[in-house]
C-alpha cells in the first residue's frame, strides 16, 4: 500500500522537505500558534497580490527578474533554512 504519511488535524500540520529541512514532522498548533499562522497567510496574501500586479505592471521584465532571484541554490537553501528556523518555534508533537 506504501508508505504512511502522517495526517494533519484543525490542531496540528504535516511539513513538506521543499519548505522544511527536518521534514516531515508533525507540529502541534496551540492559540499563538494559529494566531501566527493567521498572520502568515495575511502575509501571503499580500505577496501575492503584489507579485500579480508587479507582473502586470512590469511585464516582461518581472518574470525573468523573479526566476533570476530565485533559480540559485543558495537562496533556496537560504529561505528553506530560515522557514525551518521559523517553524521550529512551533511546539512539536510526540
Amino acid at each position: 500500500m506504501g508508505i504512511q504519511r502522517p495526517k494533519a488535524t484543525p490542531d496540528s500540520f504535516v511539513t513538506r522537505s521543499w519548505f522544511d529541512a527536518r521534514a516531515p514532522r508533525t507540529i502541534k498548533l496551540n492559540d499563538t500558534a494559529h494566531a501566527r499562522l493567521a498572520a502568515l497567510r495575511f502575509g501571503g496574501a499580500i505577496l501575492i497580490a503584489l507579485l500579480v500586479t508587479g507582473s502586470f505592471l512590469f511585464w516582461p521584465w518581472f518574470p525573468f527578474t523573479l526566476a533570476a532571484v530565485l533559480t540559485p541554490q543558495k537562496t533556496r537553501e537560504r529561505l528553506r533554512a530560515a522557514s525551518t528556523r521559523w517553524i521550529d518555534g512551533f511546539d512539536q508533537a510526540g
